[in-house]
């Protein structure tokens, strides 16, 4: 079993300082094999900001992998916006937008889908997803094959804005180029196995998972998945923040998938969307 904990939208600039230390204890405690943060590291792609940020993941004493989100974009420096965008990331967070690891049997590929041309959508660029199918294609008939994007790629019911362009296109694409699963952030809401029933299995695994620290007015869904992962068997189990500032494991989701399509092992998932 390979263990993967995915936190997204730390947004440190408007983070809740109380759940920093927290967060920080409750990921230590899952012994991850690698933590992925999928994008927002920050809240104003300030320097000090990303300092933060970084401090934090360091922090952890675990393997960790990092992509920019649309908050890691210059809003008001309008020049920075558009000739440099991720130049204050980049300076912060060494190696690539994109990276790509291997863990167990686990490939993980990642996307970079800020749009520094709007200020909320995302964009699935052709680059990225040709990069992404090639090398989904290489991976081992026993691998599993993960993509990471800030924004996701299908949104659930209530959110259908069409955040990311592109991605209806690229996802029958990356669909047959061996795509498994696919962790995403941006909306700070929980959708795990988005699409999944009893009745109607799917080819890819969704996992939207809900704001690590946003301090923001209104901000409730505070936590982090973690994935217990096995080829052709995947747990998911949200962690959440309480009212005391700690977190706590929530009801786990299970998942089997059998003839290329991921079914429902918990009959308490109903309806694909987390209920939290």
């Amino acid at each position: 079993m390979t263990r993967l904990v995915h936190l997204t939208d730390l947004h440190f600039g408007r983070e809740r300082a109380d759940l920093v230390a927290p967060l920080q204890e409750a990921v230590r405690a899952c012994a991850p094999d690698l933590v992925i943060v999928s994008g927002d590291l920050s809240h104003r792609a300030r320097r000090a900001q990303f300092h933060r940020a970084m401090a934090f993941l360091r922090g952890l004493d675990l393997p960790f992998l990092t992509i920019p989100g649309n908050h890691d974009v210059p809003l008001f420096n309008l020049v920075a916006r558009m000739l440099f965008p991720f130049r204050g990331y980049c300076r912060a967070v060494p190696g690539s937008m994109t990276p790509d690891a291997e863990v167990g049997p686990l490939r993980i590929f990642s996307a970079n889908t800020a749009d520094p041309h709007s200020l909320r959508r995302g964009i699935l660029r052709g680059r990225d997803l040709k990069r992404i199918c090639a090398g989904m294609r290489r991976t081992p008939g026993d691998g599993v094959n993960i993509l990471v994007c800030h924004h996701p790629l299908r949104e659930p019911p209530g959110f259908e804005r069409g955040e990311t362009k592109g991605a209806a296109q690229a996802l029958p694409q990356m669909q047959a180029a061996g795509l498994q699963i696919v962790l995403s952030g941006h909306l700070h809401h929980w959708a795990i196995g988005l699409g999944i029933t009893p009745e109607t299995p799917q080819p890819i695994l969704q996992v939207q998972t809900g704001t690590a620290l946003c301090g923001r007015v209104g901000e409730t869904d505070h936590g982090f998945s973690v994935l217990d992962i096995r080829p052709d068997d995947v747990t998911v189990t949200p962690w959440l923040a309480d009212e005391a500032s700690s977190f706590h494991p929530a009801a786990p989701h299970r998942y089997l998938r059998r003839d290329g399509l991921w079914h429902i092992a918990d009959q308490r998932v109903g309806t694909g969307v987390s209920p939290l």
